[in-house]
């Protein structure tokens, strides 16, 4: 993983991100193959990014110019990744034990992604400190910020898209706006939503998990989180295609019944546990499936602390990310 630091107005932000990837090289999946469909979901959902996080429109900005590239097509292709382009794995696990908090998200992707993925450092002006993970650029499929709260998504195959924000511009807002999980709900139930997934926030007091679709939400708080790339509530099932993503019902159940078995070690480890596989089925993919799992976060949001695998956490080791706390 790349391990960028970004400081200051968002323009020059992108600028510097996209001079970096210029230099080196970097491969931009399927910029050059959006459809009609795509062109087209992607420029609209860019106006409601622009309306509702004009700095993240300036960051792309600064970034094609960075790149040498045309903006326009740029930004569509961002707004399209993970709704209507791949189709990502990842599960994520909340809980809560004798009052501390712990979230962990492992990414699954094609192992290309590897290549390009960045755990990046930024500090907006005007924005919270934060730890940003991806495997794209601007947006972000998990992280933490300076308060403490940190946020993750997963993707969902929806019956129907409308323009709106993608899980992983939510993920990016969110790091950098708000400064609690009850303040990033109120976000998601004001900005338009584009696709079907799942987001979990957490701080050092709640977790929320909201189901999310362009039609409905479902939100719920309590002691523990639980998501893969499937709807769990009746409510929001109507909203999904039947597709058992990489085995998104199997990662669900062995991190479910992990936690509903009671946490008899630390939380921590316990969250680890899951994520490398330990407890079931979650990172065993066949080498078959070209599929992955290219990192995996831990959060212990009551003691601040950042645990990331840069790969996958069967086959690595966790190690503590200093940059923010």
């Amino acid at each position: 993983m790349y391990h960028p630091r970004f400081k200051g107005d968002h323009y020059h932000m992108g600028l510097k991100y996209g001079s970096l990837l210029k230099r080196n090289k970097a491969e931009l999946f399927g910029l050059n193959s959006l459809d009609k469909f795509q062109l087209n979901y992607g420029r609209q959902s860019e106006k409601i990014l622009q309306t509702y996080f004009p700095e993240a429109c300036d960051e792309i900005r600064g970034m094609t110019d960075g790149l040498n590239i045309e903006y326009q097509n740029f930004s569509a292709w961002l707004m399209c990744i993970s709704v209507c382009l791949e189709a990502p794995g990842c599960t994520m696990v909340a809980c809560k034990k004798d009052n501390r908090i712990v979230f962990g998200r492992n990414n699954d992707l094609p192992p290309i992604f590897q290549k390009i993925s960045s755990s990046s450092l930024y500090a907006p002006a005007n924005g919270y400190r934060f730890i940003a993970n991806s495997s794209a650029f601007v947006n972000a499929e998990d992280g933490i910020n300076e308060k403490g709260l940190a946020v993750g998504m997963t993707y969902v195959w929806a019956r129907e898209l409308k323009p709106g924000f993608s899980s992983m511009f939510f993920v990016r807002y969110i790091l950098e706006k708000c400064s609690t999980a009850e303040e990033g709900l109120k976000a998601i139930q004001t900005i338009p939503i584009g696709g079907a997934y799942h987001l979990i926030m957490a701080d050092r007091k709640t977790i929320i998990h909201v189901e999310c679709s362009p039609q409905d939400k479902r939100i719920s708080e309590r002691n523990f989180a639980i998501a893969s790339n499937h709807f769990v509530s009746e409510k929001m099932k109507v909203h999904e295609e039947n597709k058992d993503l990489y085995h998104s019902h199997t990662r669900y159940k062995t991190a479910y019944e992990a936690i509903s078995k009671g946490i008899d070690t630390s939380i921590v480890n316990q969250v680890k546990r899951i994520l490398s596989g330990q407890t079931g089925f979650m990172c065993q993919y066949d080498k078959k499936e070209n599929f992955d799992t290219v990192w995996s976060s831990v959060y212990d949001l009551s003691h601040q602390k950042i645990y990331r695998a840069e790969g996958n956490p069967s086959r690595k080791k966790y190690e503590e990310d200093t940059r923010l706390f």
